[in-house]
């Protein structure tokens, strides 16, 4: 039998989920042993003059695997049942900081959820598309994420192709 894994060895990876499966291939993933965690924020849905608030996703088709080296078998990972496949480049399959999915952690309530502050004087919600000025206005198109202090914005930058989270100066950012 051999030794347990130090958490220091195991890594967290993102995998691509079907539309709305991410509940399904979690479930199937916890079956097989796996450490999962799927990050939700509570939104506020209006229908029919009805209200109510709904746990949605986070990162909508995203769910996150914590591995150790021995359990990256990508080719089981990929066919579990609502899962798409492990996020990778080619054949590198990049495991997401550490730090990153710590600190998501830290903020998720105790009801299962990550609360999304916005400041509604800026008329920016979680998911909009902003535009983020520098000094030499030049423009960056992104994804408004959520307010970080007072004075910067947590958003996903279009670089390369790729969302890229960073952290701007408020003043910076404009609705698109």
């Amino acid at each position: 039998m051999g030794e347990p894994v130090k958490q220091s060895e195991k890594q967290w990876f993102a995998v691509r989920t079907q539309p709305m499966k991410e509940p399904v291939a979690m479930t199937h993933y916890r079956r097989q042993g796996y450490e999962v965690w799927f990050p939700r924020i509570r939104k506020t849905v209006r229908h029919a003059r009805k209200i109510k608030k709904v746990l949605r996703p986070l990162f909508p088709g995203y769910i996150f695997l914590h591995l150790a080296p021995e359990e990256r078998n990508w080719v089981t990972i990929a066919s579990t049942i609502g899962a798409i496949g492990p996020v990778r480049f080619g054949d590198y399959y990049p495991p997401v900081p550490e730090w990153l999915i710590q600190d998501l952690k830290q903020r998720e309530a105790e009801e299962g959820f990550i609360p999304m502050p916005f400041d509604d004087s800026l008329g920016l919600k979680p998911g909009d598309r902003i535009t983020v000025t520098d000094e030499n206005n030049t423009e960056i198109q992104g994804i408004f994420q959520a307010l970080k202090g007072e004075d910067r914005a947590l958003i996903l930058l279009d670089l390369l192709k790729r969302e890229v989270p960073a952290e701007v100066p408020l003043a910076a950012v404009k609705a698109a």
